[in-house]
């Protein structure tokens, strides 16, 4: 009579001749880090942990040499959304791991600057465009959300800040 395996005999057979790399194990322990930096993120976020526990939990795991703390940092730094408040990462940032964000915060700023200025004059566009149909009064208000030509420019603008955040996120220094 046959014999009959368990899926994990099968699995342990067709698998007993395959070795992790050096390399392979260096990937796993990378990938294994920044979920664990993702998971705490996501745990400071929902106000599970603070920031003592944040770093209490990361150095638990390894997370104490310069460039662990850097990959870290650059995984939060993903999250960063130009057009919502982004105070409790750049925290996380700043306090929980030490680093100087000021180059993040003034690309920030300098964005919802240039962003209020462009909304503006796009509203302003838009009323002298109703006001040349015969629309005109107090209750106006242009649709800004409708106009295609300030849809692209805010794309535009978000690019450029994306990009501009993700060379500040390369530049992070040590507080230190």
């Amino acid at each position: 009579m046959a014999e009959i395996k368990s899926t994990l005999e099968l699995v342990m057979e067709r698998t007993r001749h395959l070795h992790m790399t050096d390399e392979d194990k260096r990937k796993q322990a990378a990938l294994a880090f920044k979920e664990t930096v993702n998971r705490l993120t996501l745990k400071y976020l929902d106000r599970q942990v603070d920031l003592e526990q944040f770093r209490t939990e990361l150095n638990r795991l390894g997370g104490e040499s310069t460039s662990d703390m850097a990959d870290a940092a650059a995984e939060i730094g993903r999250r960063i959304d130009p057009a919502a408040d982004n105070a409790p990462l750049l925290d996380l940032i700043k306090y929980g791991l030490d680093f100087d964000v000021s180059g993040i915060e003034a690309a920030l700023h300098y964005f919802r600057e240039a962003l209020h200025r462009q909304e503006d004059q796009a509203c302003e566009r838009l009323k002298a465009d109703l006001l040349k149909k015969g629309i005109l009064g107090s209750a106006v208000v242009p649709n800004l959300e409708a106009d295609k030509d300030w849809a692209k420019r805010r794309e535009e603008m978000l690019d450029t800040v994306r990009e501009e955040l993700a060379a500040q996120i390369a530049q992070l220094k040590r507080r230190r």
